[in-house]
């Protein structure tokens, strides 16, 4: 015999920082929260900002007269959410850089995404313009915003020469919040570093250099010595010996982009966040901080403060980058995609569809179902002290058991033909879960194959015919799974239940089954917990 299950409420601190924003012009401000703890620690640890070079650089080349008057400071309004400071009505400050004289200016994603209202201040003037936002790109963390402005404005054109280690360029823009404008000097110290760094991004590379950024330069251009873009700059990160490095977008990966965002959105769902992985907590996915209006993430229902966790069934943010949840994206294009997220605020594990019908729903609960067919519950006990994240040896299966069902196997199960299958079992006694009514527990069993759920199903509960009390079977289907259950209870005249699962994903590629054991009040919340948890890698 065996056993599997699923259960939710988690419990976490997200440890992440801001990449790019400042509170309000003249404060620090949270709702660019784009970088890590580290990336901000690696800001706070560089040198402080120094103003534009004068007797640093000789002689100082005149075209830079020329880009102070195109970079302009933004101030975005809105609803954001920061995992520490909570749900935040307020304003957030970055930078951009105006590219023709009819207003369309460059910034990054996490400036702008889910702002109420942009408020843009041209070359450090003290009264700003409104300007409207014509297309974002979380995935290149990229945005086109349009001044409105009739006037012509001042613009800076893009560097057409090779990009290499040595070049000296020069970061321009507001950090801090600061109205004033500044200028840092520094060279290109990696022409083409990684570009899945920051977790706000999934590019195929990016330029690390050390012309030092703070937070509020994120948008803001990298100039060359004759005052052209060589990147956007997007965030602080590594320390190289003592020097801090900084990345920015390079101008060959952020001119197409560009060009495709005055047409709209481009490899977007809408979404201002970036990735977290606490594995403490056992959490990973996409944090979001901000969701623009009329975008698929706010058709779907997904709000401030929730953790996209998986996306057409595959975990994303596993990794700390968002590298898995562009991937995705790119792959679906404008094709629905199955969503499940995490809600911050209630611990609820949610399910929907984006670029679909299917708005995010709460998990389908199978301990409620167990309850109403049993009598499981009736027997009291404390709730577990808390939950591991356990895989297969195949690296196939990946799931959260109790840490009391520290029994575990979890190397393949072999049939009698000599197959292996990717298996999972745990219980505080798996010789107990085997072969009495007294422990809980359970088993995932993967098959590379499609499996009709009756056949299974028929298969697995035979067995227990004569031993406890069939409750039917039920059809089961969400974003990710379809199948059919079946609850025995009463097994060997006990307060007990057994559920039997079997699943399949839409594209019927394998089939799993899940047998689950459950005794006491305790294994009801655990059932949740497995099911939420549950992974196919």
């Amino acid at each position: 015999m065996g056993s599997r299950a699923f259960a939710v409420l988690i419990t976490f601190c997200l440890l992440v920082a801001a990449c790019g924003g400042s509170s309000e012009p003249g404060a620090a401000s949270e709702t660019e929260t784009a970088e890590s703890e580290e990336e901000a620690a690696a800001i706070t640890a560089a040198p402080p900002a120094t103003p534009a070079p004068t007797t640093t650089v000789s002689p100082v080349p005149t075209s830079f007269a020329d880009v102070q008057p195109a970079v302009v400071q933004i101030v975005a309004q809105g609803t954001f959410r920061d995992p520490e400071i909570g749900l935040s009505n307020g304003s957030g400050s970055g930078s951009g850089f105006i590219i023709s004289p009819d207003g369309l200016a460059v910034t990054n994603n996490h400036v702008v995404a889910g702002a109420a209202t942009l408020e843009v201040f041209v070359g450090g003037a003290s009264e700003g313009l409104n300007a409207t936002i014509l297309g974002v790109s979380e995935c290149n963390d990229l945005a086109l915003i349009d001044i409105n402005e009739s006037e012509p404005l001042p613009y800076l054109e893009w560097f057409e020469g090779d990009i290499s280690a040595g070049l000296d360029v020069y970061a321009a823009g507001f950090p801090l919040g600061d109205p004033e404008f500044t200028l840092t000097r520094g060279i290109v110290s990696k022409a083409r570093a990684g570009g899945d760094l920051t977790g706000t991004s999934s590019i195929d590379h990016t330029i690390e250099h050390d012309a030092n950024i703070q937070p509020g330069n994120s948008g803001g251009p990298l100039v060359s010595d004759d005052g052209r873009i060589v990147g956007v700059n997007y965030a602080g990160g590594a320390v190289a010996g003592t020097t801090a490095q900084f990345f920015a977008i390079a101008s060959d990966l952020a001119l197409p982009v560009v060009d495709t965002l005055r047409d709209g959105d481009f490899e977007t769902l809408g979404i201002n966040g970036w990735a977290v992985n606490d594995a403490e907590a056992g959490i990973s996915g996409i944090w979001v901080a901000g969701v623009s209006a009329g975008s698929p993430a706010s058709a779907t229902g997904i709000l401030p403060g929730d953790i996209v966790t998986s996306m057409n069934g595959l975990p994303v943010g596993t990794d700390g980058t968002m590298r898995d949840y562009c991937d995705v994206i790119r792959t679906a294009g404008d094709n629905p995609m199955s969503v499940e997220v995490l809600r911050f605020d209630t611990s609820e594990v949610l399910r929907g569809e984006l670029n679909g019908d299917l708005q995010l729903e709460t998990s389908f609960s199978f301990a409620d179902e167990v309850v109403q067919e049993s009598e499981v519950g009736t027997v009291a006990s404390a709730s577990y002290v808390g939950y591991q994240v356990v895989v297969d040896d195949q690296q196939q299966i990946q799931v959260e058991v109790p840490l009391e069902w520290s029994d575990i196997e979890t190397e393949p199960f072999i049939d009698d033909r000599g197959v292996a299958f990717a298996s999972l079992r745990a219980s505080p006694s798996l010789s107990d879960f085997d072969d009495t009514g007294d422990a809980p527990g359970l088993w995932f069993l993967k098959f590379d194959q499609f499996l009709p759920a009756s056949t299974v199903l028929t298969s697995v509960t035979e067995e227990f015919d004569d031993r406890c009390v069939d409750n039917g079977r039920e059809d089961f289907e969400d974003a990710l799974f379809s199948g059919q259950f079946q609850v025995l209870s009463e097994c060997d005249g006990k307060d007990n239940a057994i559920l039997v699962l079997v699943l399949a994903p839409p594209d019927e590629s394998f089939t799993f089954t899940i047998i689950m054991q459950l005794v006491t009040e305790a294994d009801l919340e655990a059932l949740d917990v497995v099911f939420d948890t549950f992974r196919i890698l």
